[in-house]
Protein backbone atom coordinates (compact mmCIF):
# COMPACT_ATOMS: atom_id res chain seq x y z
CA UNK A 1 0.00 0.00 0.00
CA UNK A 2 1.53 3.44 -1.15
CA UNK A 3 1.51 5.96 1.93
CA UNK A 4 -1.09 8.58 2.38
CA UNK A 5 -0.17 11.91 0.76
CA UNK A 6 -0.51 13.57 3.76
CA UNK A 7 0.49 17.35 1.85
CA UNK A 8 -3.09 17.41 0.40
CA UNK A 9 -5.33 17.52 3.32
CA UNK A 10 -2.46 19.97 5.15
CA UNK A 11 -1.14 20.01 8.47
CA UNK A 12 -3.70 21.42 10.70
CA UNK A 13 -5.99 17.84 11.06
CA UNK A 14 -7.27 19.70 13.93
CA UNK A 15 -7.22 23.08 14.96
CA UNK A 16 -8.02 24.99 17.98
CA UNK A 17 -8.44 28.84 18.75
CA UNK A 18 -6.84 29.01 21.62
CA UNK A 19 -4.81 25.47 22.15
CA UNK A 20 -3.91 23.97 25.13
CA UNK A 21 -0.53 23.14 23.60
CA UNK A 22 2.73 24.36 26.28
CA UNK A 23 5.53 22.58 24.08
CA UNK A 24 6.20 20.47 20.95
CA UNK A 25 8.94 18.67 20.37
CA UNK A 26 10.27 17.47 16.57
CA UNK A 27 13.12 14.59 16.80
CA UNK A 28 15.06 12.36 14.61
CA UNK A 29 17.40 9.70 16.09
CA UNK A 30 20.25 7.95 14.27
CA UNK A 31 22.79 5.22 15.02
CA UNK A 32 24.84 5.71 17.97
CA UNK A 33 27.83 7.78 17.33
CA UNK A 34 26.73 8.97 13.87
CA UNK A 35 27.83 13.35 15.32
CA UNK A 36 31.19 13.27 16.76
CA UNK A 37 33.06 16.61 17.31
CA UNK A 38 33.86 17.43 14.20
CA UNK A 39 30.27 17.67 12.84
CA UNK A 40 29.16 18.96 16.01
CA UNK A 41 31.45 22.15 15.56
CA UNK A 42 30.15 22.50 12.41
CA UNK A 43 26.70 22.57 12.72
CA UNK A 44 27.28 24.78 15.85
CA UNK A 45 29.18 27.81 13.76
CA UNK A 46 26.26 27.10 11.34
CA UNK A 47 23.41 27.96 13.20
CA UNK A 48 25.01 30.49 15.53
CA UNK A 49 23.58 33.76 14.40
CA UNK A 50 20.04 32.02 14.91
CA UNK A 51 20.95 29.93 18.03
CA UNK A 52 23.56 32.02 20.36
CA UNK A 53 22.98 30.68 22.99
CA UNK A 54 24.49 27.37 23.99
CA UNK A 55 24.19 24.56 27.22
CA UNK A 56 25.54 21.18 27.61
CA UNK A 57 23.16 18.39 29.22
CA UNK A 58 23.76 14.30 30.05
CA UNK A 59 22.84 13.01 27.26
CA UNK A 60 19.65 11.68 27.42
CA UNK A 61 18.35 7.73 26.80
CA UNK A 62 17.85 5.77 23.02
CA UNK A 63 14.32 5.62 22.16
CA UNK A 64 13.42 1.81 21.39
CA UNK A 65 10.57 0.74 19.91
CA UNK A 66 9.86 -3.53 19.66
CA UNK A 67 7.11 -5.55 19.18
CA UNK A 68 7.58 -8.98 20.39
CA UNK A 69 5.25 -10.50 22.21
CA UNK A 70 7.04 -11.64 25.26
CA UNK A 71 9.32 -8.93 26.79
CA UNK A 72 13.05 -9.64 26.04
CA UNK A 73 14.59 -10.98 29.45
CA UNK A 74 16.97 -8.10 30.97
CA UNK A 75 21.06 -8.94 30.27
CA UNK A 76 22.99 -6.55 32.67
CA UNK A 77 26.00 -6.65 31.20
CA UNK A 78 29.50 -4.71 32.69
CA UNK A 79 31.70 -3.01 29.85
CA UNK A 80 34.32 -0.25 30.97
CA UNK A 81 35.45 0.01 27.43
CA UNK A 82 32.63 2.47 26.53
CA UNK A 83 33.91 5.72 25.14
CA UNK A 84 32.32 9.30 26.55
CA UNK A 85 29.64 10.20 24.44
CA UNK A 86 29.18 14.09 23.34
CA UNK A 87 27.13 15.58 25.41
CA UNK A 88 23.58 16.87 24.96
CA UNK A 89 24.21 20.54 23.43
CA UNK A 90 21.58 22.83 23.70
CA UNK A 91 20.94 25.80 21.15
CA UNK A 92 18.89 28.39 22.11
CA UNK A 93 17.72 31.80 20.76
CA UNK A 94 18.12 34.84 22.48
CA UNK A 95 14.27 34.56 24.53
CA UNK A 96 14.83 30.71 24.85
CA UNK A 97 11.61 29.93 22.72
CA UNK A 98 13.23 27.85 20.61
CA UNK A 99 15.73 25.32 21.36
CA UNK A 100 17.59 22.57 19.03
CA UNK A 101 18.98 19.49 21.10
CA UNK A 102 22.32 17.36 19.28
CA UNK A 103 23.79 14.57 20.93
CA UNK A 104 26.06 11.58 19.58
CA UNK A 105 22.82 9.84 18.26
CA UNK A 106 19.72 12.68 17.99
CA UNK A 107 18.76 16.08 16.68
CA UNK A 108 15.22 17.64 18.35
CA UNK A 109 13.63 20.94 17.99
CA UNK A 110 11.81 22.33 20.95
CA UNK A 111 9.02 25.15 20.68
CA UNK A 112 8.56 26.64 24.03
CA UNK A 113 5.87 28.87 25.18
CA UNK A 114 7.34 29.69 28.79
CA UNK A 115 4.81 31.77 29.59
CA UNK A 116 5.46 34.21 27.34
CA UNK A 117 3.48 36.37 24.26
CA UNK A 118 4.42 34.25 21.61
CA UNK A 119 1.94 32.72 18.78
CA UNK A 120 1.98 28.90 18.67
CA UNK A 121 3.90 28.32 15.39
CA UNK A 122 1.66 25.28 14.23
CA UNK A 123 3.38 22.12 12.93
CA UNK A 124 3.64 23.13 9.64
CA UNK A 125 5.91 26.15 10.21
CA UNK A 126 8.30 24.05 12.86
CA UNK A 127 8.16 21.19 10.54
CA UNK A 128 9.58 23.12 7.99
CA UNK A 129 12.39 24.99 10.14
CA UNK A 130 13.18 20.93 11.48
CA UNK A 131 13.70 19.93 8.15
CA UNK A 132 16.55 22.61 7.62
CA UNK A 133 17.92 21.96 10.79
CA UNK A 134 18.26 18.22 9.40
CA UNK A 135 19.23 19.29 5.91
CA UNK A 136 22.13 21.30 7.54
CA UNK A 137 23.17 18.43 10.43
CA UNK A 138 23.24 15.93 7.88
CA UNK A 139 25.65 18.00 5.33
CA UNK A 140 27.99 17.97 8.52
CA UNK A 141 27.43 14.77 9.38
CA UNK A 142 28.61 14.08 5.62
CA UNK A 143 31.47 16.77 5.55
CA UNK A 144 33.01 14.96 8.76
CA UNK A 145 33.38 11.61 6.89
CA UNK A 146 29.96 9.66 8.07
CA UNK A 147 26.63 9.00 6.79
CA UNK A 148 23.19 10.08 8.75
CA UNK A 149 20.72 7.25 8.98
CA UNK A 150 17.43 8.08 10.96
CA UNK A 151 16.08 4.63 12.94
CA UNK A 152 13.26 6.65 14.82
CA UNK A 153 11.44 9.67 14.80
CA UNK A 154 8.99 10.89 17.43
CA UNK A 155 6.78 13.95 17.84
CA UNK A 156 5.42 14.92 21.31
CA UNK A 157 2.46 17.66 21.94
CA UNK A 158 2.99 19.00 26.13
CA UNK A 159 0.16 20.07 27.23
CA UNK A 160 -1.27 21.85 30.84
CA UNK A 161 -4.75 21.62 31.11
CA UNK A 162 -6.94 23.03 33.58
CA UNK A 163 -10.49 22.63 34.01
CA UNK A 164 -12.80 25.98 34.87
CA UNK A 165 -14.44 23.69 37.86
CA UNK A 166 -11.27 22.97 39.50
CA UNK A 167 -11.19 25.63 42.50
CA UNK A 168 -8.24 24.62 44.66
CA UNK A 169 -8.22 20.85 44.05
CA UNK A 170 -7.43 18.74 40.71
CA UNK A 171 -10.98 17.87 38.67
CA UNK A 172 -12.13 14.55 38.19
CA UNK A 173 -9.93 13.60 34.96
CA UNK A 174 -12.88 12.37 32.98
CA UNK A 175 -14.16 15.54 32.73
CA UNK A 176 -11.16 16.35 30.04
CA UNK A 177 -10.15 12.96 29.02
CA UNK A 178 -13.32 10.57 27.58
CA UNK A 179 -11.42 7.22 28.34
CA UNK A 180 -12.63 7.30 31.95
CA UNK A 181 -15.95 7.30 33.67
CA UNK A 182 -17.01 10.08 35.89
CA UNK A 183 -17.91 9.08 39.80
CA UNK A 184 -21.57 7.49 39.86
CA UNK A 185 -23.62 9.41 42.53
CA UNK A 186 -23.65 6.26 44.36
CA UNK A 187 -20.17 5.34 45.20
CA UNK A 188 -18.91 5.08 48.52
CA UNK A 189 -15.75 6.45 47.30
CA UNK A 190 -15.70 10.45 47.29
CA UNK A 191 -13.98 11.96 44.46
CA UNK A 192 -10.82 11.19 43.78
CA UNK A 193 -7.91 13.40 44.81
CA UNK A 194 -6.34 13.46 41.49
CA UNK A 195 -5.65 10.69 38.99
CA UNK A 196 -3.02 9.22 36.60
CA UNK A 197 -3.18 7.46 33.19
CA UNK A 198 -1.10 6.00 30.78
CA UNK A 199 -1.75 4.23 27.42
CA UNK A 200 -0.46 3.37 24.13
CA UNK A 201 -1.88 2.46 21.06
CA UNK A 202 0.35 0.59 18.30
CA UNK A 203 0.53 2.49 14.91
CA UNK A 204 -0.12 -0.01 11.58
CA UNK A 205 2.71 -0.80 9.59
CA UNK A 206 -0.33 0.71 6.42
CA UNK A 207 0.64 4.43 7.71
CA UNK A 208 4.10 4.77 5.99
CA UNK A 209 3.30 2.22 3.12
CA UNK A 210 4.48 -0.97 4.65
CA UNK A 211 2.83 -4.51 6.02
CA UNK A 212 3.91 -6.93 9.03
CA UNK A 213 6.00 -4.92 11.99
CA UNK A 214 4.06 -1.69 13.22
CA UNK A 215 5.14 1.66 12.19
CA UNK A 216 5.19 2.89 15.88
CA UNK A 217 3.22 3.39 18.84
CA UNK A 218 1.23 6.76 20.38
CA UNK A 219 1.60 7.27 23.92
CA UNK A 220 -0.74 8.96 26.27
CA UNK A 221 0.60 10.11 29.57
CA UNK A 222 -1.53 12.32 31.84
CA UNK A 223 -0.51 13.30 35.45
CA UNK A 224 -1.58 16.07 38.23
CA UNK A 225 0.66 18.81 38.81
CA UNK A 226 0.32 22.72 39.25
CA UNK A 227 0.75 26.00 37.01
CA UNK A 228 2.61 28.40 38.97
CA UNK A 229 2.70 31.57 39.80
CA UNK A 230 -0.27 30.72 41.68
CA UNK A 231 -0.41 26.74 41.66
CA UNK A 232 -3.64 26.13 40.12
CA UNK A 233 -4.09 22.49 39.99
CA UNK A 234 -3.95 21.40 36.32
CA UNK A 235 -3.20 18.08 34.97
CA UNK A 236 0.17 17.61 32.37
CA UNK A 237 -1.08 15.52 29.24
CA UNK A 238 1.12 14.76 27.19
CA UNK A 239 0.64 12.87 23.57
CA UNK A 240 4.16 11.08 21.87
CA UNK A 241 4.34 9.58 18.64
CA UNK A 242 7.05 7.48 17.20
CA UNK A 243 7.04 6.04 14.32
CA UNK A 244 9.99 3.59 12.59
CA UNK A 245 10.53 5.71 9.06
CA UNK A 246 10.39 3.58 5.95
CA UNK A 247 13.77 4.58 4.73
CA UNK A 248 16.77 6.31 6.68
CA UNK A 249 17.36 9.53 4.51
CA UNK A 250 15.71 12.90 5.45
CA UNK A 251 12.29 11.95 2.99
CA UNK A 252 11.59 8.73 5.41
CA UNK A 253 12.30 10.84 8.51
CA UNK A 254 9.66 13.69 7.66
CA UNK A 255 7.08 10.88 6.34
CA UNK A 256 7.61 9.60 9.69
CA UNK A 257 7.38 12.81 11.83
CA UNK A 258 4.35 13.46 9.46
CA UNK A 259 2.72 10.53 10.33
CA UNK A 260 3.55 11.19 14.02
CA UNK A 261 2.31 14.58 14.10
CA UNK A 262 -0.73 12.97 12.34
CA UNK A 263 -1.91 10.43 15.39
CA UNK A 264 -0.68 12.90 17.70
CA UNK A 265 -3.17 15.89 16.97
CA UNK A 266 -6.08 13.47 15.83
CA UNK A 267 -5.60 11.11 19.02
CA UNK A 268 -5.49 14.24 21.21
CA UNK A 269 -8.92 15.11 19.74
CA UNK A 270 -10.18 11.67 20.14
CA UNK A 271 -9.43 11.37 23.70
CA UNK A 272 -10.45 14.69 24.45
CA UNK A 273 -13.97 15.74 26.13
CA UNK A 274 -16.08 17.97 23.76
CA UNK A 275 -16.44 20.14 26.56
CA UNK A 276 -12.90 20.74 27.10
CA UNK A 277 -12.87 21.18 22.83
CA UNK A 278 -15.36 23.66 22.72
CA UNK A 279 -13.40 25.81 25.89
CA UNK A 280 -10.02 25.94 23.17
CA UNK A 281 -12.42 26.63 20.06
CA UNK A 282 -12.10 23.59 18.19
CA UNK A 283 -12.53 24.07 14.17
CA UNK A 284 -13.97 21.86 11.98
CA UNK A 285 -11.24 19.02 10.25
CA UNK A 286 -10.31 20.45 6.75
CA UNK A 287 -11.58 18.47 4.13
Amino acid sequence: MAPKDRRSSGYDLVSFENPPVAEVVLSVQFAPDTVDLEALGLFAHRIRPELPVRQQQPPVPRMVETFASVPPAANIEFRFDIPMALPNTWFLSEDSVFLVQVQHDRLSLNWRELDKPVPYPRYEGLRARFSELLATLTACISDAGKNAMVDLCEVTYVNPIGHPDAGTDHPDLAKILNRLRTRPRSAFLPEAEDAQLHARWRIPAEEIGRKGTPAGRLYLAAAPGFRPPKNAPIYMINLTGHVIPSSGDSAGALEALDVAHEWVVLGFKDVTTPDMQRLWGVKEERS
